[in-house]
């Protein structure tokens, strides 16, 4: 939505009109929605996925025994057809295109081992997948039959895919342990809490910075993101157990929220 709103700076809309833009939530939602059901069962299926989420999610449906991994198999199946002529619908080629883009980055990350083996790999494809939902929804919001996203959006998908690249650790922090019997090389595992912690913190602060001069904004532009990212990096830092862990990753998320909606400003 924000990439409807914010009209020639990312989209070919120069005077976006509120109300009509408002009227593709429902799309925008349904097309999030659909979308994540299919990546969501993607992740979660596999055996390795129940042993992590018996540790880290016991609530989730199969570590839960709510669902077994043959009904989640047969959903997708039923799914995948589904979700991509939803995707079709709502979004056009440009919105399929996204939502088959994401299901081939869930199949390197989950079913081809991308997410446990090497901890860059894994951020990448973890980029590389939120991108996909930025960039779909992004496309039904703008209503793909009359407008589409412009040359600056693109640069600022691929910043912010660099941004999720260099920070998306974060969610490795209040997941070691299941981590670590599912045998996932991540960062905390592999070089210790502390360069994890501090490498966190330090991205956090310089994306703080170069995201709103992307926009060349004013002083007012920087203070959300900087103020974010300082709470951010400095409960990363000092506040080191599970929980307060699992409050920080919310938190990264807020902050990436907040990195996006900086095209309005």
């Amino acid at each position: 939505m924000v990439s409807a709103f914010s009209g020639s700076r990312l989209t070919t809309n120069s005077s976006p009109d509120v109300l009509e833009i408002a009227k593709h939530l429902p799309q925008v939602v349904l097309w999030i929605w659909s979308t994540l059901l299919l990546e969501t069962i993607s992740n979660q299926r596999l055996a390795s996925s129940i042993v992590e989420d018996s540790i880290n999610k016991p609530w989730r449906p199969l570590p839960a025994q709510r669902l077994t991994r043959a009904e989640a198999r047969q959903l997708l199946i039923v799914l995948i057809p589904l979700v991509f002529l939803t995707s079709f619908l709502l979004g056009g080629h440009s919105g399929l295109q996204a939502t088959i883009a994401l299901q081939i980055f869930s199949y390197m990350y989950n079913d081809l081992g991308g997410a446990d083996e090497n901890f860059i790999v894994r951020n990448i494809l973890n980029a590389c997948g939120l991108t996909c939902f930025s960039v779909g929804a992004a496309i039904v919001a703008t209503g793909s039959a009359d407008h589409s996203l412009n040359q600056w959006a693109h640069y600022w998908m691929a910043l912010l895919g660099t941004v999720i690249t260099s920070t998306v650790q974060t969610q490795d922090l209040p997941d070691m342990e299941g981590d670590r019997k599912r045998g996932r090389r991540t960062i905390p595992l592999i070089y210790g809490e502390d360069v994890a912690r501090w490498s966190v913190a330090v991205t956090v602060v310089v994306w703080s910075i170069l995201c709103p001069a992307f926009w060349q904004l004013s002083f007012l532009g920087y203070l959300p993101p900087v103020v974010v990212g300082i709470v951010l990096s400095t409960r990363v830092i000092l506040l080191r157990n599970v929980r307060s862990d699992e409050i920080s990753w919310k938190m990264w998320c807020a902050w990436m929220m907040v990195l996006y909606l900086l095209p309005l400003f």
